[in-house]
């Protein structure tokens, strides 16, 4: 049976339509849509090309606020269509739905057992500037008639419909584009190398065991027959994921499939590729061996390649994996100022700490620094009242001589000294906040760390 969902895309905080683009990216993916060709709509087919318009139309009506936009997703049972009748289902839908009213784009993701669709679509109408509203009941008044004729004509059972607020898939998309993981990302990573690891069920179950997982049996009236992969981290924390809530492929029934046949999805190689390519440059031979720091990074982004993973701690390692962008950081440092022991680290630490302090005392002049900004206030209403002739210059005046007994020297100069003592005390902090984390890894030698291969 095929299933609908309506969702929406709300104002981002530090750029408005970051959710929107984040959506357009996602059902746009070459990867998911046979390098664009399924995709289809009245506002292009590149991203940027889509979005541009979306905003154009916004900015025309004045209307750049609120809600960004909609994203319909219509997922068809596995084996209940192909590509081609997908695609003319959902344009058939978008031409009546929508037509010349709203920017819209649409397309097709083959890349998972059951063909389904995503539509993205203007929250402002391009014909009279209003702004799209879904209110409770519109799915059986307006919508259930138009996908129950489209469904009919390609001799499909009707759509059923399940409203959802918000939708995160293409935000979680998003930050793996960039390299960025979370524990569903990790899991399903572990599960794919651990089928790829195994020749049956059983020795499955024992490569995850030896990854630290614990895997629990269930079963549900709404899902049937689940399995719960837990994975316990260093802080005592449980990160859990249950097969339902995975993409296809992770039940008991398709984990005994894929282990037959080794198919399916290898979201581990995926991870592996995005952190070699930001960690290539610190894996290379002339890296220093003597930092466990190295080490960390390079269990992270070369796990699923050791000659023996399970002898590394897996929750260290996961660790790494969610934070590698601190990790690299931390190994950019090392490599810049050219540290190579843990005492170079300390003597560092404590030559920016007596810094820290010589720089703070400068820059506690509070008093001060408030007084040059009054002076600053005081000089602007100078040249508004000359400008006005008002008599009041005669006062401000006054005040401002004051001020320049108290400080003698050139006053401007001293508030730019003073504010850049600020931005490098700020440095500095973030320099000391950097060989603290490092040092913590340096002096930990709880278990011995794997070295680079080369």
């Amino acid at each position: 049976m095929a299933i609908t969902k309506l969702m929406h895309m709300k104002e981002s905080p530090d750029w408005k339509p970051k959710h929107l683009w984040n959506a357009i990216r996602y059902i746009l993916d070459p990867n998911k849509t046979d390098n664009g060709r399924l995709v289809g709509g009245n506002s292009g087919k590149k991203p940027k090309e889509v979005l541009d318009n979306f905003l154009e139309t916004k900015e025309a009506f004045g209307k750049p606020d609120g809600r960004q936009g909609y994203h319909f997703v219509i997922s068809f049972a596995k084996g209940e269509t192909d590509e081609a009748t997908a695609y003319e289902v959902i344009r058939e839908f978008c031409e009546e739905y929508l037509g010349d009213d709203y920017d819209y784009v649409f397309a097709i993701h083959n890349d998972t057992a059951h063909k389904h669709g995503h539509i993205v679509f203007n929250s402002v109408s391009r014909a009279d500037g209003y702004k799209y509203h879904y209110k409770k009941g519109d799915w059986e008044k307006f919508i259930q008639p138009i996908t129950d004729r489209i469904c009919a004509a390609h001799n499909l059972p009707p759509l059923t419909f399940a409203e959802e607020r918000t939708g995160t898939s293409y935000a979680s998309w998003a930050a793996a584009k960039e390299g960025k993981y979370n524990w569903s990302h990790i899991i399903r990573a572990d599960v794919d190398f651990a089928i790829q690891q195994s020749g049956t069920f059983e020795e499955f179950l024992k490569v995850l065991q030896k990854m630290n997982y614990k895997l629990r049996f269930g079963t549900s009236k709404k899902h049937g027959e689940y399995i719960t992969f837990k994975f316990i981290s260093e802080d005592g924390k449980e990160h859990k994921r249950r097969s339902y809530n995975l993409p296809a492929g992770y039940s008991k029934e398709e984990i005994i499939q894929r282990i037959k046949t080794k198919e399916g999805s290898r979201s581990y190689e995926e991870i592996m590729q995005k952190l070699e390519e930001k960690t290539a440059g610190y894996l290379k031979p002339g890296i220093s061996k003597s930092m466990r720091t190295y080490a960390r990074l390079y269990q992270a982004a070369s796990y699923y390649k050791l000659p023996n993973p399970y002898a590394v701690p897996a929750h260290r390692v996961r660790r790494d994996m969610l934070r590698i962008d601190k990790l690299l950081e931390e190994c950019r440092y090392l490599k810049d100022n050219h540290i190579q022991s843990r005492e170079s680290l300390e003597k560092r630490l404590e030559r920016l700490t007596k810094e820290q302090e010589r720089l703070s005392d400068k820059r506690k002049g509070g008093e001060q620094l408030a007084a040059m900004e009054r002076y600053g206030e005081l000089q602007k209403a100078m040249m508004q009242a000359e400008q006005e002739g008002s008599g009041r210059f005669e006062e401000i005046e006054d005040q401002m001589t004051e001020m320049e007994k108290l400080f003698p020297h050139d006053l401007l100069e001293t508030k730019s000294r003073i504010e850049a003592y600020g931005k490098e005390l700020a440095g500095i902090r973030k320099e000391i906040r950097i060989l603290k984390r490092i040092l913590e890894t340096e002096r930990d030698r709880e278990q011995p760390v794997q070295e680079p291969r080369i």
